[in-house]
């Protein structure tokens, strides 16, 4: 593609691009929730448990013969990542005395699992190490409906819910004392979290799906004095971040994921040399 301009092979990177865009918002969105309730980590263990998913469905589909790009089964890469990770989602939303070492044990035994199951992968390697470290270069079109349908029902859920995300995240004694189950709403608020990270990993990679869930929320928070100006914020600093980072690829040939998560930190450390809103 080097001998053709980037407009001009925009039947290459149209698909690629979309995924990007709507995976940026919406994890740019729920970003800002994942950094104002201090579960930082949180993205990053449902992003390792996700690729433990996409692991598990090449192995079991190597094992019955099947081939994991076309089989439209609970072995789906897509359906294995996703309930993978709601489990997880479920699990850190449960209430415990110390939730950080639940995560901390995701991560470490989600990142041992996909090392020591991936060794028993050999045609499919390729497909395990892009969900691991990121590849938006080309993406199925199948993945367009998967991360707009997943983005579409995080927004149906944060539009009805909202309100009672603020009130149980920041004040559950008050929320419970009012009628509201605590622990359900954070159910539904982690569900939220593992379904757009589930996907988007599948689609971009776990790093791009880490770091523009963060990277974009704590800049946000540093140039908005409102939530939602912290949202808005959010939103457009990822959207940008992915639409720049994939051109510098492109242009480049930086890989993709790294220049978009690239171009959030670049970001964010410009928004420490300026005053906290």
């Amino acid at each position: 593609m080097e001998s053709f301009g980037f407009w001009a092979s925009w039947f290459a990177w149209r698909d690629a691009m979309i995924v990007s865009l709507v995976s940026a918002a919406a994890l740019a969105y729920l970003g800002v929730w994942v950094v104002l309730k201090r579960v930082v980590y949180v993205p990053l263990a449902l992003a390792q448990v996700s690729s433990v998913g996409v692991v598990l469905s090449y192995l079991v589909c190597s094992w019955v013969g099947e081939d994991a790009h076309h089989i439209h089964t609970l072995f789906d890469p897509a359906w294995m990542s996703l309930l993978v990770a709601l489990a997880t989602g479920f699990w850190f939303a449960h209430p415990r005395e110390d939730s950080s070492l639940a995560i901390v044990s995701a991560y470490l035994i989600g990142g041992a699992t996909v090392l020591v199951l991936g060794g028993y992968i050999t045609q499919e390697l390729h497909d395990v190490q892009a969900v691991l470290f990121g590849n938006a270069v080309l993406v199925d079109t199948v993945q367009i409906f998967y991360v707009g349908g997943a983005a579409l029902g995080v927004a149906v859920v944060h539009g009805l819910w909202h309100r009672r995300f603020l009130f149980v995240s920041f004040d559950p004694d008050a929320a419970g004392a009012a009628g509201l189950r605590p622990f359900r709403v954070e159910v539904l608020l982690y569900a939220s979290f593992a379904l757009m990270i589930s996907v988007a990993t599948r689609a971009i990679g776990a790093l791009p799906a880490f770091g523009l869930m963060v990277l974009p929320a704590m800049s946000a928070l540093r140039l908005a004095r409102s939530l939602r100006g912290a949202f808005a914020w959010a939103i457009s600093l990822g959207v940008l971040a992915a639409a720049f980072g994939y051109y510098l690829s492109f242009r480049l040939g930086f890989p993709t994921g790294a220049s978009m998560v690239g171009l959030s930190g670049l970001g964010y450390l410009a928004t420490l040399a300026l005053r906290r809103r």
